[in-house]
């Protein structure tokens, strides 16, 4: 038997887009709607994905979309598969802690959003700084290799959700998973 990467009573900090929620699809939605640009989730390849006829990247799109239209894109995201008994099994040995960079204007729509998804936690961080890894824990799940690295920089056990934009070579040392099965496997739950 292997050692466990995440000891029993641990804190666990769990980000929500890319790890909890399916931002993608919403998101490919929009830019259809919006800018008359067709792409696949799986071809948005990085933060700073350009499109057409938009002022700025994908990262300034999101950021309009939380901004104006919190309840269509945040509250329309499908949960990601198996997520819901992930979590549900995670809390029989760890504490769940959901640590978003969502805008704190839409946490009302996010708890909502887990309440109707049957999404089980311990605690939503209301402010969540830049470096993720300054949050009091001790494990994150992420799908930004960014928020993976800080975290791991801070002494933290990192697991990083791998997505088409997330960059493993950028976070030596985590745990690359690519489903919640992957993650309930690494910790024996």
């Amino acid at each position: 038997m292997t050692d466990r990467p995440l000891a029993p009573g641990s804190t666990l900090l769990v980000d929500l887009d890319g790890v909890v929620a399916e931002q993608l699809p919403r998101l490919c939605t929009y830019l259809r709607r919006e800018y008359d640009h067709d792409v696949a989730p799986d071809e948005i390849d990085h933060w700073s994905y350009e499109v057409p006829g938009a002022d700025g990247h994908i990262g300034d799109i999101i950021g309009e979309l939380m901004a104006d239209h919190a309840e269509w894109y945040l509250g329309g995201m499908e949960p990601t598969p198996g997520v819901a008994e992930a979590l549900s099994a995670l809390r029989s040995e760890y504490t769940v802690e959901i640590a978003t960079h969502r805008t704190p204007e839409t946490h009302d729509v996010s708890r909502a959003w887990l309440d109707a998804n049957g999404i089980e936690y311990d605690a939503f961080h209301d402010e969540v700084p830049p470096d993720k890894g300054a949050l009091p824990g001790d494990a994150l799940i992420d799908d930004y290799h960014g928020n993976v690295a800080n975290a791991l920089s801070a002494g933290k056990i990192g697991f990083l959700m791998r997505r088409p934009y997330s960059d493993p070579a950028a976070c030596d040392g985590a745990h690359v998973v690519a489903s919640w099965d992957d993650v309930r496997a690494l910790v024996s739950v």
